[in-house]
């Protein structure tokens, strides 16, 4: 059996007595899944919050392309975001009122008006691109009543002798207002309703008893002399004849009536409706007013009634109802808790004013106007069913 070399017996050495080869290293993918994983939904928030926000943003309502409010520019806004730029930028506008060619610049808070955001911006919500709007108002109208009896200082142009006076008609404003305020704003301007005002008339009582002669001396004016003896300045005005209150002169002679109210004479005053209990006359002709007890006179002050356009009814009445203080309205005036008001004839009543001070004149729609103080007196005093006498 030949012998075998070397070579051959490495040549023929079996398999398994081979040196095996090293396995490959085994990988750990679980940490790799989880960092991408975690990566991933981390990266999925920051898109999900950046998505909603766009949703968000996208989604709340915006305001057309070019449309604007009195010049203040809201397009492309969100409702929020206009709202909150109209409020900064609309706080109190000026207005200004008109009477002709006069004019007097005034602020929304003057008249006691303001601007409806949310009007104003539901309108601009419903508007196409390009359009101008116009604010929306809501209105105070007893501060708007005040304002305007301010503004009557400076607008009211009072009658000269022989000479026509002209006066704010706030009860027809005051209705306007109500139906209509944004309309009667349009382009920042209010048309003043005006109506001519006629002199006190020049045959008042001349004839007194009682009365008291002031001489006029430097620095005195009408309501300090009429605080000084107690009585009203219409009454000085009226016995005086006096047409412009303010034109006093030293030296001027003026006659005071006495007993704080002027009270006519018997003979002066008209006769009472009745012998017996209370009764009122009202004269258009004397714009005065007569208190009556048992047919005999125990107060009398100056009225003002019925415009020629709205005259104070004429003839017998009784009040048949009474307020503190009640809203009156007509076709085309209105005024919030007029103060003390005696109803005698459907709507026609006797009541506090505190919208003018031009007693002994026309001024009202059919009204029989009294200082607040003085229909206080006529409220307490009359009763329900106390006879009312209107004459010419």
């Amino acid at each position: 059996m030949p012998t075998k070399t070397h070579q051959e017996t490495q040549s023929y050495r079996p398999i398994s007595a081979q040196r095996p080869k090293p396995a490959p290293p085994k990988r750990n993918w679980l940490p790799w899944i989880i960092g991408g994983g975690t990566l991933f939904v981390g990266f999925g928030m920051v898109f999900g919050v950046i998505a909603m926000v766009a949703i968000l943003y996208f989604s709340q309502p915006r305001i057309a392309s070019g449309v604007s409010v009195a010049g203040l520019s809201i397009g492309g806004k969100s409702a929020e975001a206009a709202a909150e730029y109209l409020a900064q930028n609309l706080a109190n506008p000026s207005l200004t009122a008109v009477d002709g060619d006069r004019r007097w610049l005034v602020t929304l808070a003057d008249l006691g008006i303001s601007i409806d955001i949310d009007s104003t911006l539901q309108a601009a919500e419903d508007s196409p691109s390009d359009v101008i709007l116009q604010p929306r108002y809501i209105v105070d109208l007893g501060q708007a009543q005040n304002g305007l009896i301010n503004l009557s200082e400076l607008v009211n142009i009072e009658p000269q002798a022989g000479q026509m006076g002209r006066a704010i008609d706030i009860p027809v404003i005051l209705d306007r207002l109500r139906l209509d305020v944004t309309g009667e704003l349009a382009d920042n301007i209010i048309e003043l309703a005006m109506f001519d005002v006629e002199p006190p008339p020049s045959d008042n009582v001349n004839t007194l008893s009682g009365t008291t002669t002031h001489i006029v001396e430097k620095g005195q004016e009408l309501g300090l002399i009429a605080r000084e003896y107690g009585v009203d300045v219409e009454d000085i005005v009226s016995v005086n004849e006096i047409s412009d209150p303010d034109l006093l002169y030293i030296g001027q002679e003026l006659i005071i009536p006495a007993g704080g109210v002027y009270t006519p004479s018997a003979a002066e005053a008209p006769a009472a409706p009745t012998a017996n209990g209370k009764s009122i006359v009202v004269s258009n002709d004397k714009q005065r007013i007569y208190a009556y007890e048992n047919g005999q006179l125990i107060r009398s002050h100056l009225v003002s009634t019925g415009l020629p356009a709205t005259p104070t009814v004429l003839g017998d009445y009784k009040i048949y109802v009474k307020y503190v203080a009640d809203d009156m309205s007509g076709p085309d005036y209105f005024l919030p808790q007029v103060p003390y008001t005696m109803y005698f004839y459907q709507g026609y009543g006797i009541h506090g004013t505190y919208w003018h001070n031009s007693f002994g004149r026309p001024m009202s729609h059919g009204c029989v106007n009294l200082p607040t103080e003085e229909a206080q007196w006529f409220f307490n005093w009359a009763e329900v069913g106390t006879p009312v006498r209107v004459i010419a």
